[in-house]
């Protein structure tokens, strides 16, 4: 911890300005930091609730119809939710569930990042003084 201090005085006298001034700064950027999380946390985790609303409506409006051929029966797409359900042979579906996974854990994890950088900003502030005298 003296280590950082120090580092916090070199670094304001480098400045000019207060070692006070200098962690102010950073606490602040700490809090507009949590404030990008959170935000950027609740849009991902409502496209993660638009995305599976829409598998939803694929899965129970899509509507097919029977057709007889001479190579044998098969559906053909009526409306376009069956459309969009048989598109690229199942590769839809990949997508649309990569989306759901990625979105929702990507958005918890910025969320719950976002809501301790707001929580506790001279933490991460120390936290960046650190990683920054340590080198990372």
């Amino acid at each position: 911890m003296d280590k950082a201090m120090e580092y916090i005085d070199k670094l304001a006298a480098k400045l000019g300005v207060a070692a006070e001034h200098v962690y102010g700064v950073l606490v602040k950027q700490a809090i507009a930091n949590g404030i990008t999380n959170v935000v950027v946390g609740v849009i991902l985790l409502i496209a993660f609730v638009l995305t599976v609303r829409f598998m939803i409506a694929i899965l129970t409006k899509a509507e097919y119809e029977e057709v007889t051929h001479y190579y044998g029966d098969s559906k053909t797409p009526v409306n376009k939710y069956a459309k969009i359900s048989s598109a690229g042979g199942g590769s839809v579906w990949v997508l649309i569930i990569a989306f759901i996974l990625i979105s929702s854990v990507a958005g918890l994890v910025c969320l719950t990042e976002g809501f301790k950088a707001l929580i506790n900003p001279e933490y991460y502030a120390i936290k960046e003084i650190l990683d920054t005298v340590k080198g990372e």
